[in-house]
């Protein structure tokens, strides 16, 4: 297989065309953050090719203008650019030869071959000479700005995980206002924990967030700190250390920051470890609802890990949509996911949910108070053909096409507020106190539904005098029955419109 790479010489400003034989390709993986290739020039010689991230290249290299690439590209990151750095390195024939015999052997084995191989890959992969580095503006989705603004305004912590280098992923959070000029940047990276040891490094900005909890007249929602952490001191942070106290670990610290933390940024992460933040949060005391968005194969693993995972249909491919629990074409397209189709599909589940707790305490607490009046003898109130329909058909289709068409407020007004979503977050109408005034409200009903019949319909088979009663007023089991089914029935569909016009009148006043 052949290529041809066409090449400018800076001293002459001449295009020159070459031709190279593609002999293998070194695969990129997460774990080495490069990728390679093996080819034999047009005059007999073997060169190896590679790019990758910085911090992979340039502990490898030998020979180039490390120093002017290097400040470059962080000028490059700065800006917000994504860069790469390229290196070669010259294989003689006996080292072209023992390189193919390596991979030969890795690919062969039968057992651990993906660690065998990332051993050939770290023994051929040296010794390189740096050629430069590229950079690749990636610009922000339309309205994404937005989106993650509307999502803090709803009380909702966002987490950056991403495999760029720190100075592009701290530009894009800017860009993307995660971070505002406001705010206070922690550092927990590689760099500040060689100045000190990470045990004072994690109780310096413990100190430093609980601080301003501890200054009267200020709230903790005052505070706007940003934690940006590397893949390296996260690793550090999740292993168990002697030093640490309590659990024997420094996740609780960590966490403790990151609650104070209006946003974090988790920086050159690999996928594992971006499955191990999830998985780290969902652990947490509070014990969150965590949501995952990503549009890579390398954020397959977090979407699978968070309790709610979604995918970005892009130019990634379609590999995290596939394995999400919801494929959305667009980053913006999760405002309205969020604010308008979870708020709505809360209220309505939320209503459904206490609204059937409500009508069987109607339908059961009666035939509890009958047993008083019918001498213990487990004589049902209600007929068979009523006990079947009741749920099936009476109370079920009304609450059925309630929960299908409610929409309390309007979907702009979801969309221009998105405070609205705070209730939703916190559980607000599926807690004790809403449950037991439901609860209240049918033993109430059921009360006035048997005692109500009980009294209309008071009268028995004989009189006073011992005669016979005539006439057509309703008695007995069957009327009493009759008039607490019609009780029932009328009040549950009075509960349901009674909800509705609630709702409809707070849509007018929106």
């Amino acid at each position: 297989m052949c290529c041809v790479f066409w090449l400018i010489l800076n001293e002459t400003s001449t295009l020159v065309c070459s031709r190279f034989e593609l002999l293998h390709v070194l695969n990129f993986d997460s774990v080495r953050r490069r990728m390679s290739v093996i080819v034999k020039s047009s005059a007999g010689e073997y060169l190896l090719f590679c790019k990758g991230a910085d911090s992979s290249i340039f502990p490898r290299v030998v020979s180039g203008k490390v120093g002017q690439v290097r400040a470059r590209v962080e000028q490059n990151a700065l800006e917000g650019l994504r860069t790469l750095c390229v290196a070669y390195r010259s294989l003689s024939l006996a080292e072209y030869e023992e390189a193919c015999h390596q991979l030969s052997d890795a690919k062969l084995a039968l057992q651990d071959r993906e660690q065998r191989l990332a051993q050939a890959y770290d023994l051929i992969e040296r010794d390189f000479t740096l050629l430069g580095a590229t950079a690749v503006q990636d610009r922000l989705q339309e309205k994404a700005a937005d989106t993650i603004e509307s999502l803090h305004k709803a009380g909702m912590k966002v987490w950056v995980l991403t495999g760029d280098k720190m100075e592009t992923a701290a530009a894009t959070c800017y860009a993307s206002k995660l971070f505002r000029r406001s705010t206070q940047i922690l550092e927990l990276t590689k760099k500040r924990t060689k100045e000190q040891s990470l045990h004072d490094v994690l109780f310096d900005l413990s100190r430093t967030v609980l601080r301003q909890r501890s200054l009267p007249g200020l709230s903790v929602d005052c505070q706007d700190y940003g934690l940006i952490i590397d893949g390296a001191t996260l690793s550090a942070v999740l292993k168990p250390s002697p030093e640490s106290s309590g659990s024997g670990n420094y996740r609780e610290i960590f966490l403790e920051i990151c609650r104070n933390c209006s946003a974090v940024l988790c920086c050159r992460m690999a996928p594992l470890q971006k499955a191990q933040i999830v998985k780290l949060i969902k652990a947490s005391k509070e014990h969150p609802i965590t949501l995952a968005i990503g549009d890579g194969a390398n954020d397959v693993s977090m979407i699978l890990e968070a309790h709610v995972g979604i995918g970005i249909m892009g130019k990634e491919g379609r590999q995290a949509a596939r394995n999400s629990d919801y494929a959305i074409p667009k980053f913006k397209h999760l405002k309205k996911m969020l604010l308008v189709h979870g708020h709505f599909y809360y209220i309505r589940i939320a209503e459904l949910v206490q609204y059937f707790f409500y009508k069987n305490v109607c339908f059961i607490f009666p035939q509890f108070l009958y047993q008083f009046f019918c001498g213990f003898s487990q004589q049902p109130l209600y007929d068979t053909a009523y006990l079947t329909l009741y749920n099936i058909s009476f109370t079920s289709l009304p609450i059925l096409l309630y929960s299908l068409i409610e929409k309390h407020v309007s979907i702009e007004t979801l969309k221009r507020d998105p405070t609205l979503y705070r209730d939703v977050a916190q559980n607000s109408l599926l807690r004790w106190p809403v449950f037991l005034y439901w609860t209240c409200l049918g033993l109430f009903h059921a009360c006035i539904f048997f005692f109500g019949a009980y009294f209309l319909f008071d009268n028995t088979t004989f009189t006073s005098n011992g005669q016979v009663s005539h006439g057509n007023r309703l008695h007995g089991q069957p009327g009493q029955s009759s008039v607490v089914k019609d009780q029932l029935t009328s009040c549950t569909q009075l509960q349901i419109y009674d909800q509705m016009t609630q709702h409809q009148v707070i849509s007018i006043d929106h």
